[in-house]
């Protein structure tokens, strides 16, 4: 596994069991509603694209953004800080011939969605 495998710690995305509830869930949901990736036209909704260790279905990019992006709510992220965070997360095409970023991926009206939303949720 190389330095960009590495961008989610999955531990603390599943640590207190498999099911448990997560201060992001709310987050996480309103990401994988309004954020997509786009491949040749087709919309990938981050709430239906997994993420996490290969070959395990389990994680959501969206839930996998949230835990990532939540603790730096409070502080205040700017479209900047995102796109950083985005071009971070590696995402493998064609059963891992291609390698690119999320940010590579994702239109910019859904990197600047996923910026509001962030902005909208440090307010809460």
């Amino acid at each position: 596994m190389d330095a960009l495998d590495g961008w989610l710690d999955v531990t603390k995305l599943v640590t207190g069991g498999g099911g448990a509830k997560t201060p992001y869930d709310e987050f996480a949901s309103a990401i994988g509603r309004d954020c997509y990736v786009d491949l040749a036209g087709w919309h990938l909704y981050l709430r239906d694209m997994a993420a996490g260790a290969p070959g395990n279905s389990t994680f959501k990019m969206s839930q996998a953004l949230a835990a990532q992006l939540g603790p730096q709510l409070k502080k205040g992220l700017r479209e900047s800080d995102v796109e950083a965070v985005l071009k971070k997360v590696p995402v493998k095409l064609g059963a891992g011939k291609l390698k690119t970023s999320l940010y590579d991926v994702m239109p910019s009206m859904c990197v600047g969605d996923l910026a509001r939303l962030c902005e909208e949720f440090s307010r809460r």
